[in-house]
C-alpha cells in the first residue's frame, strides 16, 4: 500500500512537470542524411526511421519543436525541400498518456515476495541497484557485483561479472553489455537486468559455462532519475564541469568516447542534445564503461550498447560510413541476432535492420560502438530496441516482450561468438 501511495504521488508530480512541453509539437520530417546530421545539434530528435523502412524512401525523423521554434524550422524544411507532417500539436498530452499507462501497469502489478523486480513495470535507480545486489547474494558462485564508482551527482553505478570461473579462465571469451546511457531510454535497463536473470538461472548453460559476461544495467543514473522526476525527455548526463553548464548541464554519453571525438563541430555546443563534452571520457559514467571494457579487453569478443528505439543493429564505422576489416562478419553476426528475434517478435513489430550506422542513419562521432571496435573488439553494436507505435515512451506492458526477444537475439550472437573461438 505504501508503495502504491508513493507511486500515485509520483504520477501527480509528473503530470505537473509535463507543463514545460505544453504547446510543443511533434513533426515527422523526411530528407537526406546530411541535412539531419546538421539538424541533430539544434533540434531534439525523438526517433529516426531509416530510408529502407520509411514510406518516403528517405530518412524520416520525428522531432520536437517548441512554439517559438516552429516558424524558423518549418521554413527551413520548406526551403530545403524536406516534406513534413504534424504528428501532435501538444507533446505534454503525449507524455500524460504515458503516465496513464504507468498507472494501469501498477494497478495490475502482481506482488512478488521473492524479488523486488517484475517485468511489467519501470523502477528507479535505487530499486535497480537493490535488485542487482539481490542477484549477487542469490547466486554468489556465479555473479560478482562490482561497485564501479559514483556518478557525477554521487549515485553508485553497479555492474555484474557473470562467470562460472570468476574470470580466472583466460581462455573464455568475454561479452560486455551496457544500458541506460541515454536517460530517457527507460526500456534498455530491464533488458540488461533480464539478461542477468536468465544467465543466472541457467536459461542457456552454454552461455555461462563457456563465456564470461560484464553487464552494466544503468550507466547514467543521474540522467535517468532526472528523466523520472523532472524532465521525461532528458537524454544526457547531469554534469556541470564544462563551460556553459549552468544553463546547459550534461553531456551525451554516447558522444563522449575517444573515437573521432571532436571531429564534428556541431557536437561541441553545450546546449546541444548531442554535446560531446569538454574532453573524451570527461564523464564518470563513460569512464566506468571504459574501465569495464579495458579490464578484459584482450578476450572480449562482443560488445552491445542497448538503446531505444528503432529495431536496429548498427555497427562501425559511424564516423564516415566505411567498414572495418571484418565488416562482412559484423553484418553476418548482426543478421544472426536479428533473425533470432524475428522468430519471436510481435507480429506488428518491425523487423530489425542490420547495417553500418552511418549508412543506415548518418555520421556520428565519439560513440561507444566505434570506440570498442577501434580498441580491437571484433563484434560491436548499437542495438536499438523496439518502440512499436510509442517510441521510447514504450508502455510497461511491452517490457516482458522486449526483454524476452532481446535475450533471444543476444544469446544467438553469443553462440555465434562461441562458434568462432
Amino acid at each position: 500500500m505504501a508503495r502504491w501511495i508513493t507511486f500515485l504521488l509520483f504520477i501527480a508530480v509528473t503530470h505537473a512537470r509535463h507543463e514545460q512541453y505544453e504547446g510543443h509539437s511533434l513533426y515527422r520530417v523526411a530528407g537526406p542524411s546530411d541535412q539531419f546530421q546538421y539538424l541533430e545539434a539544434y533540434i531534439d530528435f525523438l526517433s529516426i526511421t531509416p530510408a529502407a523502412k520509411s514510406t518516403s524512401r528517405q530518412l524520416e525523423v520525428l522531432m520536437r519543436l517548441s512554439s517559438e521554434e516552429k516558424g524558423k524550422w518549418l521554413k527551413y524544411f520548406e526551403d530545403h525541400d524536406m516534406p513534413y507532417s504534424l504528428v501532435s500539436n501538444n507533446l505534454a498530452q503525449v507524455l500524460r498518456a504515458e503516465d496513464s499507462y504507468l498507472v494501469r501497469s501498477k494497478e495490475g502489478e502482481a506482488e512478488d515476495t521473492n524479488s523486488t523486480m517484475t517485468w511489467d513495470s519501470y523502477y528507479n535507480a535505487e530499486e535497480i541497484n537493490k535488485y542487482i545486489d539481490e542477484m549477487g547474494a542469490k547466486y554468489p558462485d556465479l555473479i560478482t557485483v562490482i561497485n564501479a564508482g559514483r556518478s557525477y551527482e554521487g549515485r553508485q553505478i553497479k555492474y555484474v561479472r557473470i562467470s562460472t570461473t570468476r574470470f580466472e579462465n583466460l581462455r573464455k571469451r568475454v561479452i560486455v553489455i551496457d544500458a541506460g546511457v541515454h536517460a530517457r531510454e527507460w526500456v534498455t535497463t530491464p533488458v540488461a537486468l533480464y539478461l542477468i536473470k536468465q544467465l543466472a538461472e541457467g536459461a542457456d548453460k552454454l552461455l555461462t559455462e563457456n563465456l564470461d559476461w560484464i553487464i552494466i544495467p544503468l550507466a547514467n543514473p543521474d540522467g535517468y532519475e532526472y528523466s523520472i522526476n523532472e524532465d521525461r525527455l532528458w537524454r544526457k548526463t547531469r554534469s556541470k564541469s564544462h563551460a556553459g553548464s549552468d544553463a546547459c548541464p550534461g553531456v551525451d554519453g554516447n558522444r563522449n568516447f575517444d573515437f573521432d571525438w571532436g571531429s564534428r563541430p556541431d557536437s561541441n555546443i553545450a546546449c546541444s542534445i548531442i554535446y560531446e563534452g569538454p574532453s573524451p571520457f570527461s564523464e564518470p559514467e563513460t569512464r566506468i564503461i571504459r574501465d569495464a571494457v579495458l579490464s578484459n579487453l584482450g578476450r572480449t569478443s562482443l560488445y552491445i550498447s542497448l538503446h531505444s528505439y528503432g529495431n536496429m543493429f548498427l555497427y562501425a564505422w559511424g564516423t564516415n560510413g566505411t567498414l572495418p576489416s571484418n565488416g562482412l562478419s559484423l553484418h553476418l553476426a548482426g543478421i544472426i541476432m536479428a533473425t533470432a528475434i524475428e522468430e519471436v517478435k510481435l507480429e506488428k513489430a518491425d523487423s530489425y535492420i542490420v547495417g553500418n550506422a552511418a549508412n543506415v542513419l548518418y555520421y556520428t562521432s565519439g560513440t561507444s560502438r566505434d570506440w570498442t571496435r577501434g580498441m580491437g573488439i571484433p563484434f560491436t553494436y548499437t542495438m536499438e530496441l523496439p518502440g512499436y507505435e510509442y517510441g521510447f515512451l514504450v508502455p510497461p506492458t511491452y517490457i516482458k516482450q522486449i526483454v524476452t526477444e532481446s535475450f533471444v537475439g543476444i544469446a544467438a550472437g553469443a553462440r555465434y561468438v562461441l562458434s568462432l573461438y
